[in-house]
Formats: structure tokens, sequence, C-alpha cells
């Protein structure tokens, strides 16, 4: 394939090596594709297929994948749906769906005809991952060479430094998450800088509701970090990547915060502030296992002068990502695929809304009742940092007198309390997590009152 739009466009120039060089090849699917289209006999893809009386007892004459006849005993599906590979960037059906589904998410109760317009036109179809994980490692592959750098808060999955640091060896330029309560702005902006400095790009990875804060944005605080964002970007003249894990997008339980994704935002700007969308059906659909995850790339108008190279564009940013699944993964799993696409076939998205708005409610019981309840504690060496989201709270020990990892091992062993530590001091992290999201309403009181013996030990 020849990438003669997308080299023309700023994002070409954002590319790391791998992501300038990767590509898929006509190679299997191609030709499998074409076959199924155009041949009589085929002989492409490497699934045993077969007669189903041959191969199971009781079997009818259709021509099927060869599958173990007890595996239809666990599942309601045809084993036409469930067995065969997907295509390589997922299930049409459902890549579809999920655009339709990012669209609707934009809304929550607004109708403005210019923003659904720009994002029917200018996103990217959504290419299914291997959960959101594997998109976040795509999306950094993609964008990061050895020895970049990317900018993230101090406090961030610690997964991520898996990815960037360990496997790519990319670098990490930090900043301080918060800045008296708040969302510390300036921090990324001076980061933004001086990466820009050694940096034809800069890449930002962003997470709200945050892990492990739930930290989201207040909307002053939002609109404060566009327009930075807008600035730094016109300033500097070099195009600037936000990677957004959206994998708690939904879970917000608190009105003065913004209550979807900034990638809505990011990409109304006509500047060349590339949002890269990451989520999935883990947190947002409650699928824990299904390991099905999307990444989708908000395009400018600028880029293209008509309809024709728009297309053109898609059509060659896709084949860069299916490239990667298939250098990667192959494709992702058939089974989960299925049951998404008939979970948005046979209910209207409002349903799933509404199904969800249940679970909803309930953590947002257990977020004011942990936030109720560790505002008891009357201890000058522990603080809570702001967070309105998501599935966690994360609370500040003083490093001067206990370390995160010595506190959870003993209020592990004395109080029979299981949290995550995180201790980076060299960050300036020392803290626990606290996931409510898995604990009872009921239990919550008791918990805190477990921490606060804890504290008083030492």
């Amino acid at each position: 394939m020849k990438f003669d739009i997308i080299q023309t466009t700023p994002l070409y120039n954002a590319l790391s090596e791998v992501g300038k060089k990767i590509y898929l090849p006509e190679g299997i699917f191609y030709w499998a594709g074409r076959a199924k289209k155009e041949a009589e006999l085929i002989g492409t893809l490497g699934s045993a297929y077969g007669f189903e009386k041959d191969f199971i007892e009781g079997g009818n004459s259709d021509w099927l994948p060869c599958y173990l006849k007890e595996i239809a005993n666990y599942s309601q599906f045809s084993v036409k749906e469930i067995i065969p590979y997907t295509s390589i960037g997922g299930l049409n059906e459902i890549r579809k769906v999920w655009k339709d589904w990012i669209i609707k998410k934009s809304l929550y109760g607004e109708e403005d005809e210019s923003l659904l317009s720009r994002l029917t036109k200018y996103i990217t179809m959504p290419v299914i991952t291997g959960g959101v994980t594997n998109g976040i490692f795509q999306g950094c592959v993609m964008f990061l060479n050895q020895n970049d750098y990317i900018i993230m808060p101090n406090k961030r999955w610690g997964n991520y430094d898996n990815i960037i640091n360990k496997f790519i060896r990319a670098k990490t330029r930090t900043f301080e998450f918060f800045n008296n309560s708040e969302m510390n702005i300036n921090g990324i902006e001076t980061a933004i800088n001086e990466v820009a400095k050694i940096q034809d790009k800069v890449v930002i990875l962003l997470n709200f509701p945050n892990n492990p804060t739930g930290y989201v944005p207040k909307k002053e605080e939002a609109s404060n970090l566009i327009k930075m964002l807008k600035e730094s970007q016109r300033t500097l003249e070099k195009p600037i990547i936000v990677l957004i894990d959206d994998a708690y997008e939904p879970y917000i339980y608190n009105n003065t915060v913004i209550n979807k994704s900034i990638f809505y935002d990011l990409h109304q700007l006509d500047e060349n502030i590339i949002p890269i969308k990451l989520d999935g059906i883990t947190k947002e659909l409650l699928i824990y296992g299904g390991r099905i995850g999307f990444i989708t790339l908000g395009l400018k108008p600028s880029w293209v002068e008509n309809e024709e190279e728009l297309e053109k564009l898609k059509d060659e940013i896709n084949n860069k990502l299916e490239g990667f699944i298939r250098a990667t993964i192959s494709n992702c799993n058939s089974f989960y695929q299925v049951v998404v696409n008939k979970l948005f076939q046979e209910n209207s998205m409002e349903q799933i809304i509404k199904s969800r708005d249940k679970v909803k409610k309930l953590l947002k019981e257990r977020y004011e009742s942990i936030n109720f309840e560790l505002k008891k504690i009357k201890d000058p060496d522990i603080s809570i940092d702001p967070n309105s989201g998501g599935f966690f709270v994360f609370v500040n020990l003083n490093p001067d007198k206990i370390k995160a990892t010595v506190f959870a091992d003993h209020l592990l062993n004395k109080y029979k309390v299981g949290i995550i530590p995180v201790e980076k001091l060299d960050e300036n992290i020392n803290g626990i997590r606290i996931a409510y999201c898995s604990i009872d309403l009921s239990k919550i009181p008791e918990l805190v009152k477990r921490i606060d013996l804890a504290l008083n030990d030492f």
C-alpha cells in the first residue's frame, strides 16, 4: 500500500520509526479475502474445515471450521460465529457500532451538530485491540522511539512504565500531578517546553478518571488544560500527540467535573493536537476478561483537501494499525467480539447505559462513603488526593514517618486489610491506593477504621 496522504500530514512526522515502517502486507488475509469472493476451490487460510458430519457425530452437511463437539455445550452462539478468525482489525460490525458509541458518548445531553458532524467525518474507524492495555502499547510503539520522551503525571498506572521504559526503552518526563489539590497545568506546560527542545514532536499520556487517584479535572481545569495545549502547539509549531486512556471514562460521580473524555475537546481544535482514544469493554461494559479494546485517532480537516483524500488517509492509518495487530497478536478474541456485537444489536445504547447506571450508582455510594470516612481521620501525616470518579482513592503518607510498602505490610498482617502501596520516592509518591470498587458499602467504615488504627501504630 502507498502512504501518499499520511506522509503529507503532521501525523506522519510524529510517528516512530516502527510507526513509519509498519504496514499490513498483501499476505494471507489479502489472498484469503480475494479467494473467498473469486475462487471455486479455496486453499488459503490455515484453519481446518470440514463437513460437520465428518467430525461431529450427528452433524449436518455444513462446511464449517472443525471444532470439538464439547465446545458447543458452553455457548448458545453458533460455532460459525465464535470459532473462525475475525478480520485483523476486528469484526466490521462492532467497529462501526463502537464508532457510533463514541459519538453517542460525546453528547451527554448536548445536541451539538457541529461536534457530531466533525466526529462522524474526522475520526478513524476504531481498530480492535487486545484490551485497553494492548491499545496503550500500540499507541506508544507507534509514536515513541527508543530514548524518546513521553510526558505523564507522577501518579499513574504502573504498567505504563513496563510498556514505555522496559519494553520500548523510551523515557518519561513526569510532572507533579497536583498543585494545591488542582491539576498542575503549569507543570505539564513546563514538561512540554522541555521535551519540545529536543524532539520534533510532543507525546503526552493522560488518564481520567485517573488510576490510582480517581482524579477527574474540574470543568475550569479542563478548559485551562485545553487552552494551554492549544497555545503551546501554536507557539512550538510541532505536533502534540495526546494518548487518552479512557478505561474508566463513564464512572464520574461529581457534577463539578467534566462528564466525558477530553478526546472530544481536543478533537475540535484545528491545531495539530492529535488525540488518540484508547477505550474498551473491560470497565466500560463491565466485561473484565473479554480483552476487547479500541484505538481511534482524531484527524484534522486541514490535513486533506477533499473527501477522497480523507478516505485514503483513513485507509492508510487503518493499514498501519492493522499491520501492528498482525505483527503482534494476529487478531483479537472472536467470542467476545460476537458477544459485544449482539449486545448492541439486541439492546439500544440507552438501555445499555441504563443497565450500567445501576453499577455506577452502587460505586458512587461507595465513593461518597469512603471519602466521608477518610475525612474523619485526624492525622497530619496523611492527605487524600482529589477524586471524583473511577474505582480508586489515593491516600498519601508522610515518607519521613512511614513508607507505603511498610504500612501496607503492617495493615495486611495485623488488620487483615489489603491495599496497593505506591512508593516512588524519586517522584514524590508515597501512599496507598484503595480500590473501593471491590468493597461492599457496609464494610467501608470498618475498612477505614482499621486504616486509622494502623496509622496510630506508627
